[in-house]
């Protein structure tokens, strides 16, 4: 029988806590510390593994939601118009990416616009995309805080 992707973690887990940080010298602080910092994100992962493609999805859709906008709401000459192009492609996943792939593609194509925004956005166009992305970034912080909220690392 196969081993499920949750006991193959926690015979990682046995493995660095049983074997591995026993036998680290007791001067080696720093491997001590990051064997321990491993153990603690392999069982975070354990524990959000189920969640996993619901969060990922939800952070898609709100880049999105912030490419969309951007696409909206901003123009500007050849390299501006050049980066929305890159957003609309981006947007139609036009290589059929996954969904973490897809978020890359995402994010790739507003940092375009980002960097051509400077160069020959319309006016006010950079200062009402940097609005929309601190928004955006709020937004995300927000719910990037509650997914870890249950291993006490932070106490929104």
């Amino acid at each position: 029988m196969t081993p499920n992707v949750d006991e193959r973690l926690a015979s990682v887990v046995r493995s660095l806590t049983e074997v591995v940080l026993p036998h680290l010298p007791p001067d080696a602080s720093l491997a001590q510390e990051q064997v321990h910092l491993a153990i603690g994100h392999i069982q975070i992962i354990r524990a959000q593994f189920d969640q996993v493609p619901d969060f990922e999805r939800e952070e898609l859709d709100d880049y999105r939601d912030l490419a969309t906008a951007l696409r909206k709401s901003v123009s500007g000459g050849e390299k501006t118009s050049g980066a929305l192009q890159a957003i609309d492609v981006a947007l139609a996943n036009a290589g059929g990416l996954g969904v973490r792939d897809q978020r890359v593609a995402v994010n790739k194509a507003v940092e375009k616009l980002v960097d051509a925004l400077p160069l020959d956005g319309a006016e006010g166009a950079q200062g009402k995309a940097a609005q929309m992305i601190v928004d955006h970034a709020e937004h995300r912080t927000l719910k990037d805080r509650e997914w870890f909220v249950p291993f006490g690392f932070d106490t929104l």
